[in-house]
């Protein structure tokens, strides 16, 4: 995918969660599954968790980023690739990290989650369209669980991220009804 593309279908990838979400009850809203099973509330802070450090990561300097964590030493993956990459994790017992992981989220946060999840998407699609093609694939930075990525790796897992939490959202919700 070109910067185009990845800028689009994460916009699409995160609107989809935003409207879905956007549209439960609170007892939808707050269900959780038997187990370890998060929350649609908790589900929309686990996104914003995680694209705002992306974002913080994005607006750093070249320079910054490169004294940080070096450049690239493969070639960027392609999204089907990094997609079986992240899903093996997962599958291997990967989890979020500490500071990922969503606290019980109340009702009443909904609407202000939801903005600020909007808000990160929309800073994050202005912070890529600074990037040149050739810097997605240069440039790296490290994700908690799949290690130093390229940016359009960390952008490819991001498109799937979204709609990773919306599938799990929407199954945990179909177990309800079971």
């Amino acid at each position: 995918m070109d910067k185009s593309q990845i800028i689009d279908q994460i916009k699409t990838n995160y609107e989809a969660f935003a409207e879905f979400v956007g549209g439960l009850s609170e007892a939808d809203f707050t269900f959780a599954a038997v187990g370890d099973k998060w929350t649609a509330g908790q589900q929309t802070e686990h996104l914003c968790k995680s694209v705002a450090p992306l974002n913080k990561g994005l607006m750093a300097p070249e320079f910054a980023l490169k004294a940080m964590f070096g450049t690239a030493d493969h070639e960027s993956l392609s999204y089907d690739d990094l997609v079986a990459r992240y899903k093996q994790g997962l599958a291997d017992g990967g989890k979020a990290p500490a500071d990922f992981v969503p606290k019980p989220v109340a009702f009443d946060r909904k609407g202000e989650l939801l903005g600020e999840l909007r808000a990160q998407v929309e800073k994050l699609c202005k912070n890529i369209a600074k990037f040149d093609e050739a810097k997605l694939d240069k440039l790296v930075l490290p994700h908690p669980l799949l290690g130093k990525l390229t940016i359009r790796e960390m952008l490819y897992f991001t498109i799937y991220h979204g709609e990773h939490h919306r599938l799990h959202t929407e199954r945990n919700l179909l177990r309800e009804a079971v």
